[in-house]
């Protein structure tokens, strides 16, 4: 098993992330690059005994020899050309075998982390890539594509491969000129060496002549090269690496292999005039990574350009020749293959498409310790079994042998070892592309991987020919396809048709941030362009929450009026008063609405109070939001509800801060919700009977508006004590600890409601009037707060601190404390309280708390920290609903009260403090939410 030395980084890393899960300690000044889910598994734990490594054909050189654009490229990029005017040092911060991209981009990170750092390569700057891989194939398919699409020309098929190929030899040459070695040594700072090296032991490599090179940290990109089966050892043949020496076109090619660089190739050539014919197992099956329905439109695409697809087993391959020097040029030898069904074939060229395998033969790993001589042996951080050696690119073990995968695994190489990061390489989400007609592009799981790993998903898909541009463009086929979860998640995607490679991409940023399919959907894209195809696939999503009946059912309830709140106007006092039926006692969604469109209208002032002599509000539906869920787990009908009572409470405050006096009377049981409403007002009354309290924390319920409210308006240690131990005030006590202004016994209220309802409301002095009113009919209230409770709230709820910290010093402080028998049972009640809570929440609320606490004491207005305090804990809530421990915790208090819910047999020791920062960010500034 390979192993890595502890560090505090994590700890560290953890704490800056703040809950960012693309974010490590260096993205700040280096970038994030991975994304939110180890999406690979885990590396292999147990040795795998020795193999030697499988044979790879040498390395070609460009040809042909006497091409300007060959003679540009090979001075560019031939280390050999170049040199070292001064001896290289004896000793590097970073040493890079291999000039390919993993290599390359090795050395500009080390560079830019201010490192001296060697190269070593013996053959080609630039790797694959750029000399037989992205660049000429993508060069010689844009050439196929414009001789396919052409009218009828004159020029032969020869002539055209010809011009074909000597286009895509001066674009190779010019690109050359970012890989080559003068940039290397001059711009970037590196010392590039020209030889082979191989370990001599653990932090020391020697060269071709001899000398010897140490290093703190090495990189291994020593690339690939085609793999040889059995059936073509000794036999000369095409690969993608000598390819394009081609200078003749071949009348015929036997393709073997189905993968991306096989069919690429093949529906290339066949465009310029070869006869393809491309070889594939038994099955039948193309493009084995790709999702079936794409795999067979490129299939009957090729098959309608001319390609012939052979599926069979190769029994025995014969050539002509025994020179690969015959390859290249007429006249062509001539390949016989020879099938298990007695089918022969005969080609003038046959390319061998039948894999990859890494370059790590003649390295001499084992003296560095390196296990894996037939396939490197690497961590989830890269690092091979020397803690010193890491490795990026093709010759990493897996099926990611691309070059934006090599790119990316070079960059968390580099940081790993020369930062000491951790980052998982296995979160590194990797999108795909195969540069037929029509293009497939992919990136996550694709619906079998799902189906194998017993994943929630439904696909959805938008024709590419149903898109408008594409419909202008005369564009028929291909599609977009995405793998949701039930919340929206995007687990996988796949697009087919023109530019899909460049279409994908906007999938992957979704899913490597978090972004939704309905925030996806909800994304405007100029009109008409080809990438709506993406975008109405995730709409696709989007219209089948919209027609879920209970979706539908919270609709129409929405669009309708509630007569449950009734609002009047006596002399420019808008009284809004809320009429709930007997059975109701709390606000449902349509009432939340209705109160937060009558909080919004023009008024002089704003009296909100209860009717018929109930209680003003016992908050939000919980029981209905519970209810929603258990018949659908992913029901938007929480974040409805929430949402409404929010912007209920915004509109309150809203109206305070633009001076507008608001008045609530809070007789009777308030909390959640009407908490939040009456935190808002500026004059707060409380009778005899009035009980204030926080939603349950053993419902599961909070943070709640209720909370963000009275975060932004009380002592925080009230607030906390509160929240998280379900602690009730009495009128009295909420006077006493800042909750309520006045204490008015209750049948008072109706004679200060008509008081109110005199006022001149126009005057000046209208805030002293109101003042005076309510100081002449309120009772005065000694202080009914407690110095031993109120010495306790400061001693357990401490700034800058957690849950599981407060339930430990309540529990220590009961334990230890004798106190008077009233005392020892309110802490008593407090430590029951909180241990029946959902541990989640109640970090995530202490999280809360202390940032609206910190938002106090940086001189913010009420509203300011109201209005955060209700962005913050909204987009917290949001999130907790998407949780199916936090439902089934909803469900099992308010329903299924005698089942207890999983979390109730946690602790708060068990919480993971990257779940509560997984639940709080990244979150909204308060003016993205339209809260008021």
């Amino acid at each position: 098993m390979i192993t890595r030395r502890p560090t505090l980084l994590p700890v560290l890393c953890l704490a800056l992330m703040r809950g960012m899960p693309t974010a490590t300690i260096y993205s700040g000044i280096l970038g994030p690059l991975l994304g939110r889910s180890v999406l690979r598994p885990p590396p292999r734990t147990t040795r795998t005994p020795p193999a030697e490594p499988p044979p790879v054909p040498a390395e070609h050189p460009a040809e042909p020899a006497e091409d300007p654009h060959v003679r540009r490229l090979v001075e560019n990029v031939e280390t050999s050309r170049h040199p070292q005017s001064v001896a290289p040092s004896p000793s590097y911060d970073l040493l890079v075998l291999g000039a390919g991209v993993a290599g390359l981009i090795s050395c500009i990170v080390g560079r830019q982390l201010g490192r001296s750092v060697a190269l070593v390569e013996p053959h080609y700057m630039g790797g694959d890539c750029l000399n037989t891989g992205c660049v000429p194939s993508k060069a010689l398919i844009a050439a196929a594509k414009e001789a396919h699409q052409s009218a009828p020309n004159t020029e032969s098929a020869a002539a055209q491969f010809v011009a074909a190929m000597s286009r895509l030899r001066r674009i190779r040459a010019e690109i050359s000129e970012h890989d080559s070695v003068q940039r290397y040594s001059t711009e970037v700072g590196v010392d590039v060496i020209s030889s082979r090296a191989r370990f001599a032991s653990r932090r020391e490599v020697v060269l071709e002549d001899g000398s010897k090179l140490q290093f703190r940290k090495c990189i291994l990109g020593t690339g690939a090269a085609a793999r040889i089966p059995k059936v073509l050892e000794g036999i000369p043949h095409l690969t993608n690496s000598n390819l394009w020496n081609l200078r003749a076109l071949p009348p015929s090619l036997i393709v073997l292999g189905a993968g991306p660089i096989g069919l690429e190739l093949a529906q290339a050539l066949q465009r310029l005039g070869s006869q393809v014919t491309v070889v594939v197992g038994s099955s039948g099956k193309i493009m084995g990574k790709e999702e079936e329905a794409a795999a067979d439109i490129v299939k009957k695409s090729m098959e309608a350009d001319g390609v012939k697809f052979v599926s069979s087993k190769i029994q025995t391959i014969t050539c002509s020749s025994n020179s690969e020097s015959e390859l290249y040029d007429e006249p062509f030898v001539t390949y016989r293959l020879k099938l298990v069904d007695d089918v022969v074939l005969d080609a003038s060229a046959l390319l061998n498409a039948t894999g990859r395998v890494a370059r790590t033969a003649g390295l001499d790993l084992e003296k560095a310790g390196i296990h894996g001589s037939a396939e490197l042996e690497v961590n989830e951080w890269l690092q091979t079994s020397n803690e010193d050696v890491f490795a990026a690119g093709d010759c990493l073990p897996g099926a990611q042998r691309f070059t934006h995968a090599a790119e990316w695994q070079a960059r968390v190489a580099v940081r790993n070892a020369l930062l000491d990061e951790r980052m998982d390489a296995r979160r590194l989400l990797v999108p795909r592309a195969t540069y037929t007609d029509p293009e497939v592009a992919s990136v996550g799981s694709s619906a079998q991987e799902l189906r194998d790993a017993g994943k929630d998903f439904t696909t959805f898909m938008r024709q590419a020919g149903d898109v408008d541009r594409n419909v202008c463009d005369g564009v028929s086929g291909g599609y977009a396809s995405l793998h949701v979860a039930p919340d929206g998640e995007i687990l996988g995607a796949t697009v087919v048709g023109r530019n899909a490679g460049d279409h994908i991409s906007e999938v992957t940023l979704c899913m490597q941030h978090g972004l939704t399919a309905a925030e996806l959907a909800g994304t405007m894209h100029p009109y008409p362009t080809a990438a709506e195809v993406v975008r109405q696939a995730a709409q696709a999503f989007v219209r089948s929450r919209i027609f879920d009946a209970q979706n539908q059912e919270t609709l129409k309830r929405n669009s309708e009026a509630c007569d449950w709140v009734r609002s009047e106007w006596k002399n420019g006092l808008h009284i809004i008063s809320l009429d709930r039926p007997k059975a109701l006692n709390a606000c449902n969604q349509a009432m939340a609405k209705c109160i937060a469109e009558a909080a919004a209208r023009p008024a002089s002032a704003v009296l909100l109070r209860g009717d018929g002599g109930r209680a003003f509000c016992a908050g939000g539906d919980v029981k209905g939001v519970a209810l929603a869920i258990q018949a659908d787990p992913q029901s938007s009908a929480g974040q409805v509800q929430v949402a409404h009572e929010y912007n209920a409470v915004a509109q309150l405050s809203a109206k305070r801060e633009d001076g507008v006096p608001v008045i609530c009377f809070m007789d009777g049981i308030c909390m959640g919700f009407g908490l939040g409403l009456a935190c808002a007002a500026e004059f707060r009354i409380v009778t005899e009977t009035s009980l204030l309290a926080m939603p349950e924390c053993n419902i599961g319920i909070t943070p709640d508006v209720g909370f963000a409210a009275t975060a932004a308006s009380i002592t925080p240690g009230v607030g906390k004590c509160m929240s998280l131990t379900g602690w009730r005030l009495t009128g009295k006590e909420a006077v006493t600890y800042g909750l309520a202004t006045h204490f008015i016994p209750s049948e008072r209220l109706p004679s200060v409601t008509e008081h109110l309802e005199s006022i001149d409301w126009t005057s000046r002095k209208v805030r002293e009037d109101v003042l005076e009113l309510l100081q002449r009919e309120a009772i005065p209230v000694e202080s009914s707060g407690r110095p031993d409770i109120e010495r306790i709230l400061e001693e357990v709820f401490v700034p800058s601190s957690t849950a599981r910290e407060a339930f430990r010093r309540l529990t220590r402080l009961y334990a230890e404390e004798e106190e008077e028998e009233e005392t020892q049972s309110w802490v008593q009640e407090r430590l029951e309280g909180m241990g029946e809570g959902s541990c989640l929440c109640q970090e995530v609320i202490m999280r809360l708390l202390e940032m609206a606490e910190f938002s106090a004491k940086a001189g913010k207005t009420r509203h300011a920290r109201l209005m955060e305090a209700l962005s913050h804990d909204f987009a917290s809530l949001s999130r907790l609903f998407g949780r199916p421990d936090f439902c089934e915790g909803v469900r099992a208090a308010l329903i299924e009260k005698d089942k207890s819910p999983k979390w109730q047999n946690a602790t708060l020791a068990e919480v993971d403090p990257a779940e509560v920062y997984r639940v709080l960010a990244p979150l909204p500034p308060a003016e993205a939410l339209s809260f008021g």
